[in-house]
């Protein structure tokens, strides 16, 4: 189905009704494999078609999405909805649409997911080797769609190359992942090997609990990569609006972590697959540091949120509340050996899951671990812990970082949503406790 005429037809739809709007649409083809003890249990593909509407008439803001080929249907409430509301305080006109079209496409990508057959690529992956193994393996091709009253009219393709890996020896279990704009199996066959390496290890370690209290942590890129993109969101204007943001009471040029952080979000980086071209408002993105050596550079703006707090757009339009696009943490100097050196004796978490928000102005978190927790003593792994919790603020975790390692990850799994390039990152005086 040619969506640019789909779009086509949903603007003229909607333009009848009000004086803005804006039409994205978005064809995504996935293909997917599964793994659970070893095997491959299941493969699927599915083709989605995903329309969003920005509506605005009078000051009145209307927001919707839906899933259809067949829009007057979809939109035929778009009226009375507009009329039903009140004008909204956060209401900007649209800008003049800047974007540009920024596509990347690989071939092999692409190929397999229109042959419906992963089979060979998830065998090149060699997966099963393994042992006891479970997670996934997908593979998409994405065209995106934007239309407006603004002028916009631009479109891309992307490729995407994504899974993580979850091995299982004796009573341990070690998890990692990957994604990628491009098909590269050493992404997978690296993540599978440090899965690998954290379950043998902690097979191989006696178990031993750990007192409450406050510990130097070793975080893994994929518990960095979850608490970094909470920072990244709470940089957005939407979060700090709305009060869910702990840096709603600073400002660009204040200092709100380690020096040795440098957090960037990197829309134009067609290398990880959440880049684009232009925002969900037409406006052109732009590569920016969001944290520079612990200063905060950037809030994250469309045009409502910089009418409100004063400033201009960032290009990282939401239509309701500003996002990244790719996140990257600038390495460090470190390898991972000389990190574990500098932990000395601490704890070296591999995984999270389940960050919860206990005061959000405050920054007050809760996440628990999961898979392989590695406690250290004098530099030399001396057991493997239950699950544990970091409880601590954010504001605390992110000033508390003493260094960075020098290898990078490409991260992407449930709790790591934006794609993320993101090396080890070690910090002092983090609180531990026992979940509940």
């Amino acid at each position: 189905m040619d969506i640019h005429s789909l779009a086509e037809q949903a603007a003229k739809i909607v333009s009848k009704y009000a004086g803005e709007y804006i039409v994205k649409i978005t064809r995504t083809d996935d293909l997917m494999a599964k793994y659970a003890r070893g095997e491959s249990t299941v493969t699927q593909s599915w083709s989605t078609i995903d329309v969003e509407v920005y509506a605005a008439k009078n000051q009145r803001i209307l927001v919707t999405s839906y899933s259809t080929t067949t829009p007057e249907r979809a939109l035929e409430e778009l009226p009375r909805l507009i009329e039903a509301l009140q004008p909204s305080p956060l209401y900007a006109p649209l800008p003049q649409a800047n974007g540009e079209p920024l596509s990347f496409v690989d071939e092999k990508v692409r190929e397999v997911v229109l042959s419906g057959d992963a089979r060979k690529q998830v065998e090149e992956l060699a997966l099963e080797e393994a042992g006891d193994v479970a997670g996934k393996v997908e593979f998409a091709l994405k065209k995106v769609v934007l239309v407006g009253s603004n002028g916009a009219d631009y479109s891309y393709e992307a490729t995407h190359f994504n899974g993580y890996v979850r091995v299982f020896q004796e009573k341990s279990s070690g998890q990692w992942s990957w994604t990628s704009s491009s098909y590269e199996p050493s992404l997978a066959r690296k993540a599978l090997e440090q899965a690998v390496e954290l379950a043998s290890l902690c097979s191989r370690l006696p178990k031993k609990s750990i007192e409450p209290g406050r510990y130097r942590v070793l975080l893994s890129p994929m518990v960095a990569g979850n608490l970094v993109e909470h920072l990244a969101m709470a940089a957005s204007a939407g979060s700090i609006i709305f009060g869910f943001s702990f840096l709603q009471a600073r400002k660009p040029g204040d200092k709100v972590a380690s020096e040795e952080l440098t957090v960037l979000d990197k829309p134009r980086d067609t290398s990880l697959p959440g880049f684009t071209g232009f925002d969900d408002e037409g406006i052109a993105t732009k590569d920016k540091p969001i944290v520079e050596k612990g200063v905060l550079k950037t809030i994250l703006h469309n045009t409502k949120t910089a009418r409100v707090l004063g400033g201009e757009t960032t290009g990282n339009a939401g239509w309701i509340t500003p996002h990244p696009y790719n996140i990257e943490v600038q390495p460090g100097d470190h390898t991972l050996d000389e990190l574990i050196e500098a932990l000395g004796t601490g704890v070296y978490i591999t995984n999270n899951w389940y960050t919860r928000f206990q005061n959000y102005l405050e920054g007050r978190f809760s996440t628990v671990s999961r898979d392989a927790v590695i406690l250290y003593e004098n530099k030399k792994p001396v057991a493997c812990t239950e699950r544990i919790r970091i409880a601590d603020s954010m504001p605390n975790l992110f000033s508390s970082i003493e260094a960075i390692g020098r290898e990078t990850w490409q991260i992407e799994w449930w709790e790591v949503t934006v794609p993320t390039r993101i090396p080890h990152i070690l910090v002092k005086d983090v609180g531990l406790s026992r979940p509940t």
